[in-house]
């Protein structure tokens, strides 16, 4: 715990005119207004080494409910303080300290006299920007009972992290049924011949039920094979989220890069609920790449992933030459834009020439109060370069938006 002691500006007023008094009276050689300016002079004085010897100390607690939220909810913070110094009487004014992103700190008095305390005290924060903020530390300025002197203290305890996820909408139905494409690498083999041996079988991936595994097939191939016999296909889809800052409208939860990321964790929780495998792109790269995850453990990460994406400066749409093996393999793409150009689209068009499903959601440049060319040329570009192409308003739900989607 860090302390500094100074005089507020009320003592050190007081401090300075004792001493003219002093001063005053030693030339008029008035020897009563000597000690009645030695008084003025002294009782600061006496205040800063009041709080000097008698430092508060104060420990805390903090709670977060929750600690994890979609942005645009709020969060309730209940801290318990605890003062450890019972000769120090005086209030203390506390600044719980977090990022001016989402309010700056919270400011409240504690003002328990003398003696051993322990308070708790509750507020709330109003959770406007996705992302990871620290809360804390609890820092405190303390005064002595006249004001003339003041300590500032940071309290001893550990900060909290706060996770402002992306909105998760309920989508129960996606174009295309539950499956999106098929990887090209997953593509189930036919080995042996006629008979028993005639069956459906790919590499054993991790997660595959053990009961799966087919073991005469494992035996032939060295490798343990998969037996695929309802689901024949592996469902691979690529999304793409449009992070460029100047291609967006808005500020804050309402902006259209929120709507954007937003809709693109809820369709890749959605796919991923149902064992798809999923890739995320940005203009800086993969984002998220299912991998061998699935199920929750794949949805949490994609979601912390989407938590952690930041806009870009680009100035255009770029889906990285690096990616070109995940554009390769995909067989539904699925991006989410800001304001398109018709180079934007002609960019989207090339990475999604060897998919057989094209969807864009693009904002109704209209009613995002932007210029409605050369954004309808690009949107006009992607339909005829056969993308289903759906436009989304300032804050109207992605299920209304995706039930457009064919």
């Amino acid at each position: 715990m860090r302390n500094r002691t100074t005089l507020t500006s009320r003592g050190l007023a007081i401090l300075i005119t004792g001493a003219l008094a002093v001063s005053a009276a030693a030339f008029l050689g008035e020897f009563d207004l000597i000690w009645l300016g030695l008084s003025l002079t002294v009782l600061p004085l006496a205040a800063l080494l009041y709080l000097m010897l008698l430092r508060p100390k104060v420990s805390y607690r903090r709670r977060l409910e929750p600690p994890i939220i979609e942005v645009g909810n709020s969060v309730r913070v209940v801290l318990h303080a605890t003062n450890h110094t019972p000769l120090q009487g005086s209030a203390i004014r506390f600044t719980d300290t977090f990022p001016e992103d989402i309010g700056g700190g919270a400011s409240f008095v504690i003002a328990r006299g003398f003696g051993r305390w322990r308070q708790a005290v509750g507020y709330t924060i109003d959770a406007n920007r996705r992302g990871r903020f620290i809360i804390g530390p609890l820092r405190g300025v303390a005064a002595d009972p006249l004001a003339l002197a003041q300590c500032r203290l940071t309290a001893s305890g550990e900060t909290n992290t706060l996770r402002v996820t992306p909105r998760v909408w309920p989508l129960d139905e996606l174009a295309g049924g539950s499956g999106m494409g098929t990887a090209s690498d997953a593509t189930p083999q036919r080995i042996g011949q006629a008979g028993q041996d005639d069956v459906l079988v790919r590499e054993h991936r991790h997660g595959d039920d053990i009961r799966r595994i087919h073991w005469k097939m494992s035996a032939k191939q060295g490798e343990l094979m998969v037996r695929l016999e309802e689901h024949p296909w592996d469902p691979s889809s690529t999304l793409f989220v449009d992070t460029r800052l100047s291609a967006h409208r808005g500020e804050g939860p309402t902006s259209s890069l929120e709507w954007a990321v937003s809709a693109v964790t809820s369709v890749a929780a959605r796919l991923v609920e149902g064992r798809n495998r999923v890739t995320i792109l940005a203009p800086a790269g993969v984002v998220f790449e299912t991998g061998h995850l699935v199920g929750d453990t794949a949805r949490r990460t994609m979601i912390e992933a989407m938590t952690d994406l930041r806009s870009s400066d680009d100035a255009r749409v770029s889906l990285g030459a690096t990616e070109e093996e995940t554009l390769s393999a995909t067989v539904a793409l699925i991006a989410v834009t800001g304001l398109l150009t018709p180079a934007d689209a002609t960019v989207l068009a090339a990475a999604g020439s060897r998919a057989r499903q094209h969807i864009a959601l693009v904002p109704d440049a209209a009613a995002w109060g932007a210029a409605p060319k050369p954004h309808s040329d690009a949107c006009s570009l992607l339909r005829g370069r056969g993308w289903q192409v759906t436009t989304y308003r300032p804050q109207q739900p992605l299920p209304e938006v995706w039930g457009h989607v064919t």
